[in-house]
């Protein structure tokens, strides 16, 4: 049941990048990840104080709240990918990477998750997952840096979801979504320092760039990760990220074909390829999970 709603969070996922995509390059990376994480911060607190979500008692180890750190990297590293790869093989990389990340998550239990054990059994669905990530990759070029960051920004939100989630189970959903703007916007900060974005050329683009972009981004990543830390926890990290990619690809098509007027059919293609080795993957994986001690 909670699997049918991951697409739906894909395709949010694919306009929130959308829109912080936009604002990013009309007030710079830096401005324009700050504008973004404080928005959320704002929303966050908002939400939680309406809801009045209580605090579970304990204590947590530091990396428990890395999510939103590892948030900040996830951005620089798409957007250098997108750059330099195009958005094709960039995609296609991250999920590439997310893949690789999910399957160990799951084989693995990471941060006490439920063990999926890796067996040959996922094997076509993995190949067929593949498959489809070739066809829309197409051609590509060896620029090593680049390849390195589109893996990256798919192994990343891997990690981040389990973080966040984790988090979410154990002190509550909406203190989960502080917990990762609150990260996420301090790491910004402390770049800025070091990288001395113009503030004020930076604040008169993101007025300029209107309440759609500067306030998009921002609110619905709140909604992006409240709605990961309840459903991650309870779907296989595997299926989770073909799930998801299915809803930004489908969106993403959608979204490249009304913003060009021109359908480019071999993502379609690939991107029902994936969806097809999900498929598989789900009637031929074991259905028991075990559960680890966290």
């Amino acid at each position: 049941m909670y699997g049918a709603f991951v697409p739906l969070v894909g395709a949010v996922l694919t306009v929130m990048s959308l829109l912080n995509s936009r604002l990013s390059a009309a007030a710079g990376s830096v401005a324009g990840i700050i504008v973004i994480h404080a928005v959320g911060l704002v929303a966050a607190a908002v939400v939680l104080a309406i809801a009045r979500e209580p605090r579970r008692p304990g204590r947590l180890p530091l990396y428990a709240y890395l999510g939103g750190v590892l948030g900040v990297g996830t951005v620089f590293a798409t957007v250098y990918s997108f750059n330099e790869l195009g958005a094709s093989l960039a995609v296609a990389l991250a999920l590439l990477g997310q893949t690789v990340c999910s399957i160990v998550i799951d084989a693995t239990g990471f941060l006490g998750r439920p063990v999926y054990p890796l067996s040959a059994r996922r094997l076509p669905g993995i190949l067929l997952a593949a498959a489809g990530i070739a066809i829309m990759a197409g051609g590509w070029r060896a620029n090593v840096p680049a390849l390195l960051a589109g893996l990256v920004a798919g192994i990343i939100p891997g990690i981040t979801f389990t973080l966040n989630s984790e988090l979410g189970r154990k002190k509550g959903v909406f203190h989960s979504v502080i917990a990762n703007y609150v990260t996420g916007l301090g790491t910004i900060l402390v770049i800025a320092v070091f990288v001395r974005p113009p503030i004020a050329a930076s604040a008169r683009a993101v007025l300029d760039a209107g309440p759609i972009l500067a306030l998009g981004g921002g609110l619905l990543g709140v909604g992006m990760v409240s709605s990961m830390n309840v459903i991650f926890p309870r779907v296989p990290a595997f299926s989770a990220t073909l799930l998801l990619f299915g809803g930004q690809a489908l969106s993403g098509v959608l979204v490249d074909w009304v913003a060009s007027g021109s359908f480019d059919a071999r993502k379609l293609v690939g991107t029902i390829v994936v969806l097809a080795g999900l498929a598989l993957n789900t009637v031929l994986s074991p259905r028991a999970a075990r559960r680890t001690t966290s």
